[in-house]
Protein backbone atom coordinates (compact mmCIF):
# COMPACT_ATOMS: atom_id res chain seq x y z
CA UNK A 1 0.00 0.00 0.00
CA UNK A 2 0.99 3.50 -0.70
CA UNK A 3 0.47 6.62 0.56
CA UNK A 4 -0.69 9.67 -1.90
CA UNK A 5 -1.14 13.30 -1.36
CA UNK A 6 -3.98 14.16 -3.18
CA UNK A 7 -5.13 18.08 -4.23
CA UNK A 8 -8.53 18.93 -5.11
CA UNK A 9 -10.04 22.45 -6.17
CA UNK A 10 -13.13 23.37 -7.76
CA UNK A 11 -14.70 26.81 -8.92
CA UNK A 12 -17.32 25.53 -11.41
CA UNK A 13 -21.14 25.19 -10.29
CA UNK A 14 -21.47 24.16 -6.82
CA UNK A 15 -17.51 24.01 -6.07
CA UNK A 16 -18.02 22.90 -2.10
CA UNK A 17 -20.19 19.84 -2.92
CA UNK A 18 -18.00 19.72 -5.71
CA UNK A 19 -15.05 18.71 -3.69
CA UNK A 20 -17.26 16.80 -1.18
CA UNK A 21 -18.32 14.89 -3.50
CA UNK A 22 -14.80 14.14 -5.21
CA UNK A 23 -13.44 13.33 -1.24
CA UNK A 24 -15.93 10.73 -0.93
CA UNK A 25 -15.56 9.08 -4.61
CA UNK A 26 -11.43 8.73 -3.56
CA UNK A 27 -12.56 6.26 -1.31
CA UNK A 28 -13.36 3.72 -4.20
CA UNK A 29 -9.75 3.99 -4.71
CA UNK A 30 -8.21 2.93 -1.64
CA UNK A 31 -8.59 4.59 2.03
CA UNK A 32 -9.11 8.31 2.87
CA UNK A 33 -6.85 8.37 6.13
CA UNK A 34 -7.33 12.05 6.67
CA UNK A 35 -9.24 14.60 4.61
CA UNK A 36 -8.58 18.56 5.00
CA UNK A 37 -11.02 21.33 5.83
CA UNK A 38 -12.45 23.41 2.97
CA UNK A 39 -10.47 26.54 1.89
CA UNK A 40 -10.81 29.67 -0.46
CA UNK A 41 -8.49 30.92 -2.60
CA UNK A 42 -7.71 33.00 -5.68
CA UNK A 43 -7.59 31.65 -8.93
CA UNK A 44 -3.93 31.06 -9.93
CA UNK A 45 -2.74 31.90 -13.36
CA UNK A 46 -5.82 32.97 -14.84
CA UNK A 47 -7.37 35.68 -12.35
CA UNK A 48 -10.65 36.34 -14.34
CA UNK A 49 -12.66 33.65 -13.11
CA UNK A 50 -14.20 32.83 -9.77
CA UNK A 51 -12.30 32.31 -6.39
CA UNK A 52 -11.52 27.82 -5.79
CA UNK A 53 -12.40 25.87 -2.78
CA UNK A 54 -9.49 23.19 -2.87
CA UNK A 55 -8.55 20.58 -0.29
CA UNK A 56 -6.38 18.24 0.48
CA UNK A 57 -6.64 13.89 1.63
CA UNK A 58 -4.16 11.58 2.45
CA UNK A 59 -5.33 8.52 0.22
CA UNK A 60 -3.96 4.68 1.23
CA UNK A 61 -4.32 2.61 -2.10
CA UNK A 62 -2.54 0.01 -3.93
CA UNK A 63 -2.20 1.40 -6.78
CA UNK A 64 1.30 2.73 -8.45
CA UNK A 65 1.58 6.47 -9.30
CA UNK A 66 0.41 5.62 -12.84
CA UNK A 67 -2.63 3.84 -12.35
CA UNK A 68 -3.51 6.72 -9.87
CA UNK A 69 -3.31 9.32 -12.25
CA UNK A 70 -5.37 7.17 -14.90
CA UNK A 71 -7.93 6.56 -12.05
CA UNK A 72 -7.98 10.40 -10.84
CA UNK A 73 -8.64 11.62 -14.33
CA UNK A 74 -11.28 8.91 -14.70
CA UNK A 75 -13.24 10.57 -11.49
CA UNK A 76 -12.58 13.85 -12.44
CA UNK A 77 -14.75 12.86 -15.92
CA UNK A 78 -17.00 10.87 -14.01
CA UNK A 79 -17.84 13.83 -11.80
CA UNK A 80 -18.22 16.59 -14.92
CA UNK A 81 -14.86 17.92 -15.79
CA UNK A 82 -14.34 19.25 -19.14
CA UNK A 83 -11.26 19.90 -21.27
CA UNK A 84 -11.44 24.16 -21.20
CA UNK A 85 -7.91 26.38 -21.00
CA UNK A 86 -4.74 25.93 -19.26
CA UNK A 87 -5.67 27.45 -15.95
CA UNK A 88 -9.18 27.71 -16.51
CA UNK A 89 -12.62 27.24 -14.37
CA UNK A 90 -12.96 23.68 -14.10
CA UNK A 91 -15.42 21.69 -12.59
CA UNK A 92 -13.26 19.42 -9.95
CA UNK A 93 -9.24 19.12 -10.09
CA UNK A 94 -7.42 16.01 -8.72
CA UNK A 95 -4.06 16.58 -8.31
CA UNK A 96 -1.59 14.01 -7.25
CA UNK A 97 0.80 16.10 -4.85
CA UNK A 98 2.99 13.48 -3.56
CA UNK A 99 2.97 9.61 -3.19
CA UNK A 100 5.31 7.99 0.06
CA UNK A 101 8.71 9.68 -1.02
CA UNK A 102 8.91 8.64 -4.74
CA UNK A 103 10.63 10.93 -7.33
CA UNK A 104 8.70 10.74 -10.69
CA UNK A 105 10.03 13.07 -13.53
CA UNK A 106 7.72 11.74 -16.73
CA UNK A 107 6.26 13.97 -19.77
CA UNK A 108 2.75 13.67 -18.07
CA UNK A 109 3.50 12.66 -14.27
CA UNK A 110 6.17 14.32 -12.04
CA UNK A 111 6.17 13.65 -8.45
CA UNK A 112 6.14 15.59 -6.03
CA UNK A 113 3.83 17.78 -7.75
CA UNK A 114 6.54 20.86 -9.28
CA UNK A 115 4.71 23.83 -8.43
CA UNK A 116 3.97 22.42 -4.77
CA UNK A 117 6.17 24.38 -3.54
CA UNK A 118 4.47 28.08 -4.72
CA UNK A 119 1.18 27.11 -4.27
CA UNK A 120 -0.12 28.01 -1.03
CA UNK A 121 -3.63 26.94 -2.09
CA UNK A 122 -2.34 23.31 -2.24
CA UNK A 123 0.28 23.63 0.72
CA UNK A 124 -2.19 25.11 3.59
CA UNK A 125 -4.98 22.29 3.19
CA UNK A 126 -1.89 19.77 2.71
CA UNK A 127 -0.06 20.68 5.90
CA UNK A 128 -2.96 20.70 7.89
CA UNK A 129 -3.13 17.07 7.39
CA UNK A 130 0.34 15.73 6.86
CA UNK A 131 2.94 17.95 9.44
CA UNK A 132 5.64 16.73 7.03
CA UNK A 133 4.65 19.62 4.45
CA UNK A 134 4.96 22.25 7.63
CA UNK A 135 8.26 23.64 6.79
CA UNK A 136 7.80 23.68 3.10
CA UNK A 137 4.21 26.06 3.84
CA UNK A 138 6.18 28.01 6.56
CA UNK A 139 8.95 28.51 3.85
CA UNK A 140 6.10 30.41 1.66
CA UNK A 141 5.57 33.08 4.35
CA UNK A 142 2.77 35.04 5.74
CA UNK A 143 1.74 37.35 2.47
CA UNK A 144 1.37 34.08 0.72
CA UNK A 145 -0.58 32.19 2.85
CA UNK A 146 -2.99 34.97 3.95
CA UNK A 147 -5.34 34.70 1.07
CA UNK A 148 -6.47 31.05 0.99
CA UNK A 149 -8.85 31.83 3.72
CA UNK A 150 -10.56 28.21 5.86
CA UNK A 151 -14.20 28.36 5.03
CA UNK A 152 -15.40 25.07 7.16
CA UNK A 153 -14.75 21.82 7.51
CA UNK A 154 -15.20 18.63 5.41
CA UNK A 155 -18.45 16.84 5.93
CA UNK A 156 -16.89 13.84 6.56
CA UNK A 157 -15.38 13.00 10.33
CA UNK A 158 -11.24 12.74 9.70
CA UNK A 159 -10.15 9.52 10.03
CA UNK A 160 -6.24 9.18 11.59
CA UNK A 161 -3.96 7.31 10.22
CA UNK A 162 -2.86 4.46 13.26
CA UNK A 163 0.54 2.60 13.61
CA UNK A 164 -1.04 -0.57 15.03
CA UNK A 165 1.96 -2.02 15.88
CA UNK A 166 3.15 0.89 18.66
CA UNK A 167 -0.79 1.21 19.34
CA UNK A 168 -0.19 -2.74 20.34
CA UNK A 169 3.12 -2.44 22.29
CA UNK A 170 1.42 0.27 24.22
CA UNK A 171 -2.14 -1.70 25.12
CA UNK A 172 0.45 -4.87 26.12
CA UNK A 173 2.52 -2.12 28.53
CA UNK A 174 -1.22 -0.73 29.93
CA UNK A 175 -2.21 -4.13 30.27
CA UNK A 176 0.70 -5.13 32.45
CA UNK A 177 0.77 -1.97 34.50
CA UNK A 178 -3.02 -2.66 35.25
CA UNK A 179 -1.96 -5.80 36.78
CA UNK A 180 0.70 -4.89 38.60
CA UNK A 181 -0.64 -1.74 40.41
CA UNK A 182 -3.74 -4.28 41.39
CA UNK A 183 -5.97 -1.47 39.06
CA UNK A 184 -9.05 -3.08 37.36
CA UNK A 185 -9.30 -0.24 35.13
CA UNK A 186 -6.86 1.94 32.73
CA UNK A 187 -7.18 4.43 30.53
CA UNK A 188 -5.17 6.74 28.46
CA UNK A 189 -6.31 9.24 26.00
CA UNK A 190 -3.74 11.41 24.11
CA UNK A 191 -5.72 13.46 21.18
CA UNK A 192 -7.83 10.94 19.13
CA UNK A 193 -6.48 7.68 20.55
CA UNK A 194 -7.82 6.38 23.67
CA UNK A 195 -6.69 2.97 25.13
CA UNK A 196 -8.87 1.13 27.98
CA UNK A 197 -7.67 -1.73 29.81
CA UNK A 198 -10.03 -3.68 32.14
CA UNK A 199 -9.89 -6.89 34.14
CA UNK A 200 -12.05 -8.31 36.78
CA UNK A 201 -11.63 -8.17 40.19
CA UNK A 202 -10.33 -11.95 41.48
CA UNK A 203 -13.84 -13.77 42.02
CA UNK A 204 -14.90 -14.58 45.52
CA UNK A 205 -14.48 -18.72 46.15
CA UNK A 206 -18.48 -20.20 46.25
CA UNK A 207 -19.83 -19.93 49.46
CA UNK A 208 -21.03 -24.06 50.39
CA UNK A 209 -24.09 -23.99 52.88
CA UNK A 210 -23.00 -25.45 56.35
CA UNK A 211 -24.03 -29.06 56.23
CA UNK A 212 -27.47 -29.61 58.33
CA UNK A 213 -27.49 -30.39 62.01
CA UNK A 214 -27.89 -34.77 61.50
CA UNK A 215 -25.03 -34.58 59.49
CA UNK A 216 -21.25 -34.25 59.98
CA UNK A 217 -18.34 -33.58 57.43
CA UNK A 218 -15.59 -36.03 56.33
CA UNK A 219 -12.32 -34.86 56.32
CA UNK A 220 -12.21 -35.43 52.30
CA UNK A 221 -14.95 -32.47 52.51
CA UNK A 222 -17.83 -34.68 51.73
CA UNK A 223 -21.16 -34.97 54.36
CA UNK A 224 -21.47 -37.71 55.99
CA UNK A 225 -25.38 -38.18 56.54
CA UNK A 226 -27.42 -39.57 59.34
CA UNK A 227 -26.62 -43.32 58.71
CA UNK A 228 -23.40 -42.90 57.33
CA UNK A 229 -23.37 -42.55 53.74
CA UNK A 230 -21.52 -40.10 52.16
CA UNK A 231 -22.71 -37.32 50.15
CA UNK A 232 -21.13 -35.16 47.53
CA UNK A 233 -20.08 -31.22 48.53
CA UNK A 234 -22.36 -28.91 47.50
CA UNK A 235 -21.39 -27.45 43.96
CA UNK A 236 -21.34 -23.69 42.91
CA UNK A 237 -21.11 -23.18 39.05
CA UNK A 238 -18.29 -20.93 38.23
CA UNK A 239 -18.69 -18.53 35.19
CA UNK A 240 -16.20 -17.25 32.82
CA UNK A 241 -16.68 -13.65 31.25
CA UNK A 242 -14.69 -11.85 28.45
CA UNK A 243 -12.41 -9.80 29.92
CA UNK A 244 -11.71 -7.34 26.73
CA UNK A 245 -13.88 -6.13 24.14
CA UNK A 246 -13.62 -8.54 20.52
CA UNK A 247 -14.16 -11.85 18.84
CA UNK A 248 -14.08 -15.02 20.75
CA UNK A 249 -12.44 -17.90 19.11
CA UNK A 250 -12.96 -21.08 20.50
CA UNK A 251 -9.78 -23.50 21.02
CA UNK A 252 -9.00 -26.62 19.66
CA UNK A 253 -10.49 -29.55 19.97
CA UNK A 254 -13.64 -27.57 20.93
CA UNK A 255 -15.48 -27.85 24.16
CA UNK A 256 -18.92 -28.65 24.23
CA UNK A 257 -21.72 -28.94 27.31
CA UNK A 258 -20.57 -32.07 29.42
CA UNK A 259 -17.36 -31.73 28.34
CA UNK A 260 -14.86 -32.15 31.45
CA UNK A 261 -11.99 -30.33 31.54
CA UNK A 262 -8.48 -29.83 33.53
CA UNK A 263 -7.64 -27.01 36.17
CA UNK A 264 -6.13 -24.86 33.50
CA UNK A 265 -7.59 -26.01 30.22
CA UNK A 266 -8.05 -22.96 27.67
CA UNK A 267 -11.22 -22.79 26.66
CA UNK A 268 -11.11 -20.17 24.13
CA UNK A 269 -9.71 -16.64 23.25
CA UNK A 270 -10.60 -13.07 22.67
CA UNK A 271 -9.36 -11.64 20.16
CA UNK A 272 -8.97 -7.65 21.19
CA UNK A 273 -6.77 -5.37 19.22
CA UNK A 274 -4.95 -8.29 17.13
CA UNK A 275 -3.98 -9.31 20.91
CA UNK A 276 -4.91 -13.04 21.88
CA UNK A 277 -6.71 -12.99 25.35
CA UNK A 278 -7.34 -16.55 26.87
CA UNK A 279 -10.33 -17.61 28.51
CA UNK A 280 -8.83 -20.23 30.92
CA UNK A 281 -11.48 -22.95 32.70
CA UNK A 282 -9.89 -21.62 36.29
CA UNK A 283 -10.24 -25.22 37.62
CA UNK A 284 -10.77 -28.86 36.89
CA UNK A 285 -14.70 -29.60 35.94
CA UNK A 286 -17.85 -30.21 33.67
CA UNK A 287 -18.86 -27.43 31.07
CA UNK A 288 -22.22 -26.77 31.93
CA UNK A 289 -23.23 -24.07 29.96
CA UNK A 290 -22.10 -22.54 26.55
CA UNK A 291 -23.23 -18.53 26.43
CA UNK A 292 -21.80 -17.54 22.97
CA UNK A 293 -20.75 -18.78 19.82
CA UNK A 294 -17.72 -19.47 17.82
CA UNK A 295 -16.59 -16.21 16.18
CA UNK A 296 -18.73 -13.59 18.10
CA UNK A 297 -18.42 -10.41 19.26
CA UNK A 298 -18.82 -10.17 23.04
CA UNK A 299 -18.40 -7.36 25.10
CA UNK A 300 -16.19 -6.92 28.20
CA UNK A 301 -17.76 -8.76 31.50
CA UNK A 302 -20.03 -11.01 28.95
CA UNK A 303 -20.70 -14.42 29.98
CA UNK A 304 -18.51 -17.20 27.87
CA UNK A 305 -18.87 -20.38 29.97
CA UNK A 306 -20.51 -21.79 32.87
CA UNK A 307 -17.87 -24.53 34.76
CA UNK A 308 -19.19 -26.54 37.37
CA UNK A 309 -16.40 -27.47 39.62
Amino acid sequence: MGLARIGLGSNAGDAVDNVERALDALERLGTVAARSALYRSPPWGVRDQADFVNAAALLETALDPRELLGALKALESELGRVTTYRWGPRVIDLDILAYDDLIVDEPDLAIPHPRLAERAFALVPLAEIDPAFAAALDALGADDRRPVQRIRASAARRRTIVNWEETLERVRSAAAFCASAGLTRFRIEEEDLAIEVRRPARPARPVVPPAPADTATHPNGARLSGNGSTAGPERANIVLRAEFVGIVRFARPTVVAGSLVGEDRELAYVEALGIRNPVRSGGAGRVCDIFVNDGQAVEYGQPLFSIEA
